[in-house]
């Protein structure tokens, strides 16, 4: 680990982490602007720039400047797609599976769900923020308010340091890239190092705390300190810390595709930062812990059932196909300082969605297969298998710089011919990998993945 004053040395002006030109507005104009947006009729070719002019005051949206949905868009209520990208139109965006969760609950009536979900949407905040037009912080991969209290929780259980100055937040945590730094900022402020030369300027330009203090009441923040809130830490540590993988949690970060699945999308992580916590003992190990966001140790063929349940709950309506694009070109998360690739072979069930989307809900195998109608998503039940599997992904990327978990490389299916790839006799499967590999050859060669048949039939040991 670098020394605290070499650490300095790489810092500048630009190094805090920053939110959007945009002011945070309240939640409730937030919520009041993702509304206004949902009901415009026809979106898709309306004048939203005028419609926002014309109609503001009757939502009780605040501005008549439709830029305002920058805000709903960072919150995940509104598609930002592609993400970072200055001027684009809204018309093509959705609202989210999120808003939908969002506005079916009355919060007189069940305001401790409603805040559930408006918590699990600041926990899921990050920087690189994808509203961030300026590339502020373009190789930051980093969910705020959880790297903060990480930081935070250990300096208080390692070292009993319960409070710490907002220069030493800002200097040593709010310029961290990435969640593995944990350690070294807990180690530069445990040491009592030398604050940035910038600091003022971070405090002036970052706009990040203003955004926690308003939404959250996990810390206790002043003009010269922050601390863990001691009415919340017990609460978050055992229902949300403990509960989850955060290492893994941050993973999603590294690619646009994999975080819109999981912004946009509700994962259920029944927390509650508004309100005063009433404290639930929770077993760790407890066997009906929801694994929406961190699959546990599975069998392959249970992993393989998740993965299907997941795209099949996934609404079409909530979805813009073109947050898919270029997922082939980043890279296998690479997990710590060892730079060893993650062995987990997550897949995205956002990417699966929407290449059966793509098929129309039909077999790419055989089209004229039948199947039944889902009782979740109402259309043709198809299920989405990586030709080239994804627990082959280290290898694949080394070879070919592809990462296989893209819609390139993943077909629609009945469930009878997925089943023939698993478990059906060599011939069958040799028969069914040909036919499948020469209808995606022209998606294969649009993103240079050279793999040959041969290559292929090895990875499912056939011949």
């Amino acid at each position: 680990m670098i020394s605290a004053e070499e650490y300095l040395k790489t810092l500048n002006e630009k190094s805090v982490w920053v939110f959007t030109k945009q002011q945070t507005s309240s939640l409730e104009q937030i919520i009041n602007a993702t509304n206004m947006f949902d009901k415009i009729p026809d979106r898709e070719h309306a004048d939203i720039e005028k419609y926002w002019k014309d109609h503001n005051a009757e939502f009780d949206v605040e501005t008549d400047r439709h830029r305002t949905l920058v805000i709903p868009q960072f919150f995940g209520f509104v598609t930002k797609t592609p993400f970072y990208k200055k001027g684009q139109l809204y018309n093509k965006e959705k609202t989210t599976a999120v808003w939908d969760k969002l506005k079916n609950i009355n919060p007189v009536l069940n305001i401790d769900g409603f805040n559930k979900v408006l918590t699990e949407q600041i926990l899921k905040i990050k920087i690189h923020a994808i509203i961030d037009t300026a590339n502020n912080n373009e190789d930051y991969h980093i969910l705020p308010v959880i790297f903060i209290y990480k930081v935070l929780k250990e300096l208080q259980l390692k070292y009993a340091i319960n409070e710490i100055s907002i220069d030493h937040l800002y200097t040593y945590i709010m310029t961290c890239k990435e969640y593995s730094q944990w350690e070294q900022a807990v180690e530069f402020i445990r040491t009592n190092s030398p604050i940035s030369e910038y600091v003022e300027h971070y405090k002036d330009y970052s706009r990040i705390m203003a955004l926690i203090k308003n939404n959250t009441n996990l810390f206790n923040i002043t003009t010269n300190s922050i601390a863990i809130n001691p009415s919340f830490d017990n609460y978050f540590y055992n229902n949300f810390m403990l509960k989850y993988d955060i290492e893994e949690l941050n993973e999603i970060l590294y690619r646009d595709v994999d975080y819109s699945y999981f912004l946009y999308n509700v994962q259920d992580f029944d927390i509650n930062l508004i309100d005063e916590p009433q404290e639930i003992e929770v077993e760790i190990l407890d066997e009906n812990i929801k694994e929406e966001v961190i699959e546990s140790e599975e069998s392959d063929e249970e992993k393989d059932d998740n993965y299907i349940e997941k795209i099949d709950k996934i609404d079409e309506n909530n979805i813009n196909s073109d947050v898919a694009e270029g997922a082939y070109r980043i890279a296998p998360v690479i997990l710590d300082d060892d730079k060893k690739i993650s062995k987990k072979y997550k897949r995205n069930p956002l990417l699966g969605k929407i290449a059966i989307q793509k098929a129309y809900y039909c077999c790419e195998h055989n089209p004229n297969h039948e199947t039944f109608i889902s009782a979740k998503s109402h259309k043709n039940f198809m299920e989405a298998h990586h030709l080239v599997p994804v627990k082959y992904q280290q290898l694949i990327w080394a070879k070919y710089n592809v990462n296989v978990d893209c819609v390139e490389n993943i077909v629609s299916l009945c469930p009878t011919c997925h089943r023939a790839f698993h478990n059906g006799t060599n011939e069958v499967k040799a028969q069914i990998i040909g036919d499948i590999y020469q209808k995606l050859i022209p998606r294969y060669k649009s993103i240079g993945f050279n793999i040959t048949l041969d290559e292929i039939k090895k990875l499912y040991r056939v011949k």
